[in-house]
């Protein structure tokens, strides 16, 4: 038995904003992170809730990678100020802060890696929420799923349920039209992975497939454009609504090895998450090439990006991984660890622990080819 599962509206194009005028509250919880806040970022929205006398607090204590104490601190100001509608503004971090917020401050009771896929989660009793994406790629604000670090540990814990998926999705290019080019490029490269992961790993399925096939198409379509020219506000569109599709479709399907790799990576040094998945996605898609059923994957996603159009799959397949290298060069995205500084010794000393992290993360269950220690030591080695 499947599901698929998005959320209740989804309100796109200029003037999306306007769409929470229909919203009715007494008192909102707007979650965003300091840099927005003092950016002025989330003034439309303090000016929208104003206008109906709907009283509102800001809690901006969110990290750039979210942080169990941080949604437990959440939880405590939504308890305080009986707060029963919830407005997450902000890009992956503030908006998985957001989910993880609400499910403890509507289950005061549980702690966050007890969430569990088939396990009751009652949430809506106290509040809605609603999500404001100001990058384009993670999709959190389309899924059911929430990614937090535990400080004690330095894992990043992923959870997930239905449940969690927002009741409105607002897809405003006022909030992306100023994203800084390298944030634009690693969130682009985010989705277009989340994108292709959906579509090959063992748990694809005809209704993801087909959004994340054009959601690719967008991405490789757009993204070079709405980088490269800022004042694109039809290529920046595209883009945010392709992270979303890629959203919808992870979440209806799942992450795979890449961001296994890439969460385990990345936690173990500290790095940005979209620059690593950057680095990570062509070594997995190469290594996948020995799996006969992926290589078909891989040259369908291709056909259907126009990028390719002979009958043979692998050609086709090492095209697409080639296009994607192209892609990533012409945003101007690191291509290797190396280009953190890191070295095979200090990758040595931590690889330990990458690979406990790895093998424990959900996309290293559905991977489309099996990762094990010896394999996952291989692909760190290659994107060194």
């Amino acid at each position: 038995m499947w599901f698929f599962s998005t959320p209740q509206r989804i309100i796109y194009g200029q003037d999306a904003l306007d769409g929470l005028d229909e919203i009715t509250a007494n008192h909102a919880l707007i979650i965003t992170d300091e840099t927005l806040k003092k950016l002025g970022v989330i003034e439309p929205i303090l000016s929208l809730l104003d206008g109906k006398d709907i009283k509102h607090t800001i809690f901006s204590d969110i990290e750039p990678e979210p942080s169990i104490p941080s949604a437990i601190k959440g939880k405590e100001i939504a308890e305080t100020n009986d707060i029963d509608l919830i407005i997450a503004v902000g890009g992956g971090s503030v908006i998985d802060a957001a989910k993880a917020i609400w499910a403890l401050y509507e289950n005061p009771e549980m702690n966050i890696d007890e969430v569990f896929p088939e396990d009751p989660l009652f949430l809506r009793k106290k509040a809605r929420l609603v999500t404001i994406p100001t990058t384009s790629g993670t999709g959190s604000d389309a899924n059911w799923a929430i990614v937090i670090k535990d400080p004690d540990t330095k894992q990043k814990i992923s959870v997930a349920h239905r449940a969690l998926i927002p009741d409105i999705d607002i897809l405003d290019t006022r909030f992306i039209k100023d994203m800084p080019k390298n944030l634009a490029a690693s969130t682009g490269f985010d989705a277009l992975t989340h994108a292709i992961e959906a579509a090959t790993v063992e748990w694809k399925n005809d209704f993801s497939t087909s959004l994340s096939h054009r959601s690719i198409e967008l991405i490789l379509k757009y993204l070079s454009t709405s980088i490269k020219d800022p004042g694109n506000i039809e290529a920046k569109e595209k883009i945010h609504i392709a992270a979303t599709m890629a959203g919808i479709s992870f979440g209806n399907s799942q992450i795979g090895g890449t961001h296994a790799i890439g969460h385990a990576i990345g936690a173990s040094f500290s790095l940005p998450h979209g620059e690593v998945i950057a680095i990570a996605l062509p070594q997995m898609m190469r290594f996948c090439l020995t799996n006969e059923s992926t290589v078909r994957l891989y040259s369908e996603i291709g056909y259907h990006a126009k990028i390719s159009s002979t009958q043979n799959h692998t050609n086709n397949a090492k095209t697409l991984i080639e296009h994607i290298e192209q892609l990533r060069k012409d945003i101007g995205l690191k291509t290797g660890l190396s280009d953190f500084g890191i070295t095979k010794e200090t990758l040595d000393e931590h690889m330990d622990e990458i690979i406990s992290f790895a093998l424990s993360d959900t996309g290293a269950l559905v991977n489309p080819c099996e990762l094990t220690e010896d394999t996952i030591k291989q692909l760190c080695y290659s994107m060194l």
